[in-house]
């Protein structure tokens, strides 16, 4: 069986990012194929990279102890990496950047390589709004050796409006099928 590790990166717990990460991991796990995981960053402590350079030494993994062991974990042991993220100011939350931040390590290790990812975004003016994290991901993914599958986003601003979003919807269940 065939896993999926989805990194939700909103602070609200029943967000629109919240929705489109819970959406498209049910997408995935209905059949017998795959199953998933949702981390929710808001509810995790994980420190921002300091730049120590441990990653850089030993066994290329990040020396840092908090929850982003168990992030790292999730993500080795999946088939496909997703990150689910409203957008703020045009880029990922607070919260998401810390952890593509933290993936340092994989440069040099090339744990990840091979991997599928896809990105999920909910932003206040929809597809127009996202196009920097949309670039930020797909060349983060390029110099992990990842294999990016593609997006989907939703005009959202309010609590609930991902639901209505036909579009993101029919985005996320094409890309759960190209993923599948």
């Amino acid at each position: 069986m065939k896993k999926a590790a989805c990194i939700l990166g909103s602070p609200r717990r029943n967000g629109n990012s919240n929705f489109m990460a819970e959406y498209f991991i049910q997408q995935l796990t209905t059949g017998e194929y795959f199953s998933g995981t949702v981390d929710r960053l808001a509810e995790m402590n994980i420190k921002p990279c300091s730049d120590c350079r441990g990653c850089k030494k030993g066994d290329l993994t990040c020396i840092v102890k908090d929850d982003m062991q168990a992030i790292y974990n999730r993500l080795e042991a999946a088939d496909t990496i997703i990150l689910s993220t409203p957008i703020y100011w045009y880029g990922p939350t607070a919260q998401a950047k810390v952890v593509l931040d933290r993936l340092r390590p994989y440069y040099g290790n090339k744990r990840l390589s091979g991997k599928k990812a896809a990105l999920l975004m909910a932003a206040g003016s929809g597809t127009k709004d996202c196009d920097l994290t949309l670039e930020m991901f797909r060349r983060m993914c390029a110099a992990l050796g990842m294999d990016f599958v593609g997006s989907a986003d939703s005009e959202s601003f309010d609590i609930g409006d991902a639901t209505q979003d036909n579009k993101a919807i029919r985005q996320m269940d094409e890309l759960a099928k190209a993923i599948l």
